[in-house]
Parts: C-alpha cells; structure tokens; sequence
C-alpha cells in the first residue's frame, strides 16, 4: 500500500463523502502537478519548484504517503538552496509516479 488513510479518517470522523472528496481533490492536484513541476524544472524556476514541493509535500502527506512527503521535502529545501540540481528531475518523477500508482490504489477503495 502506497496511501495510509487513518490520519483522514480521524481528522473526518470517517466522514466517507468528506474522504471521497480529498481523493478527487488529491487527483487534481497531481495532475496540476504533473503539468506545472516539469515545467519550472525546465524553466530552472526553482523557487517556483521549491514552492510547489512545499504544497505537494502537504498533499501526500495527508493521503498517508510519509515517504514521498520525505523526499519532496529534500526536493523544497535543495532547489530553494539551488543544490544538487542532478537530483530533482529524478525525485520528480519519483513523486509523480508514486502520486499516480496512489491515486489507482484510492480509486480502487472506493
């Protein structure tokens, strides 16, 4: 399992309409993200980028995703400091890969 539901279920009460509208509202912000993140990337906008890990951070955390909130993390404080700049395409990829494989699997719970 990728996602671990129970933060969102506490914080809702198990509220399951409240819990199928994070998983819709989680879907569209990957997809923004999915856009917007190579973009910056290829703009070397990286206070954008960093910017964007930092609300993404947010988002998988939620859905339960310690580690991909872990690197995106990393993925904030290194383009914010413009250091090691070999690694954010890679974590990139890594966080919207996983971020898809997530939304299949909460998709799948419904």
């Amino acid at each position: 399992m990728i996602t671990d539901l129970n933060y969102l279920k506490t914080m809702s009460g198990g509220d399951a309409k409240f819990i199928s509208e994070m998983i819709a509202l989680f879907r569209e912000q990957i997809e923004e993200y999915g856009k917007l993140m190579p973009e910056l990337l290829e703009k070397k906008d990286y206070d954008g980028l960093s910017k964007m890990a930092h609300k993404a951070k947010s988002s998988v955390a939620i859905m339960g995703m310690s580690e991909v909130a872990e690197q995106l993390k990393e993925l904030e404080i290194i383009t914010n400091e413009r250091k090691e700049v070999d690694r954010y395409e890679p974590l990139i990829t890594h966080f919207l890969e996983q971020s898809e494989l997530a939304i299949a699997e909460l998709e799948g719970s419904d």
